[in-house]
């Protein structure tokens, strides 16, 4: 049975819980609510749940490369911009526009992202890749904006 047939066989109450749980990355959580609901083993229950948190997960805008992408995604925003800030989710860190009515998505670093902005071998002083891209990003963002840049773990 594939993974799409195997979620779909679920009810419908205990899929709803289950994308509640992976929405809010408990992965713990959905794979107790799987287990009881089918008795999925640990294998067969992290394809399904891989599959269906990548489902959830909105596309991520395309990572930026200089000003003019950000210029256009910038545009469409309301309220000013207070600050870009980057914050890992998962394996991936987010790139945030701050401002006073809360903050947006501006775009998602990725290891494909990060290897597109850091040469091979390119020592990113011991963090992880995907956090050295997005700073690199994170910077050239804040900077075309004219506001602070916060780094992951940063100060609030």
């Amino acid at each position: 049975m594939t993974v799409d047939a195997r979620w779909e066989a679920l009810p419908a109450e205990v899929r709803e819980r289950i994308d509640g749980e992976l929405l809010r990355e408990r992965f713990v959580h959905a794979f107790g609510l799987l287990r009881d609901a089918d008795g999925s083993g640990v294998q067969e229950g992290r394809k399904l749940l891989e599959e269906r948190h990548r489902q959830l997960r909105p596309a991520p805008p395309d990572p930026l490369a200089g000003a003019e992408p950000l210029t256009g995604r910038v545009a469409g925003v309301d309220a000013p911009v207070l600050a870009v800030r980057a914050v890992r989710t998962g394996a991936d860190v987010e790139l945030l526009l701050e401002g006073a009515d809360g903050s947006q998505v501006l775009s998602v670093v990725d290891a494909a992202t990060a290897a597109r902005y850091l040469a091979p071998g390119e020592p990113a002083d011991g963090r992880p890749p995907v956090e050295a891209a997005a700073e690199w990003l994170g910077r050239r963002a804040a900077a075309a904006l004219g506001v602070p840049f916060r780094p992951p773990g940063g100060p609030a």
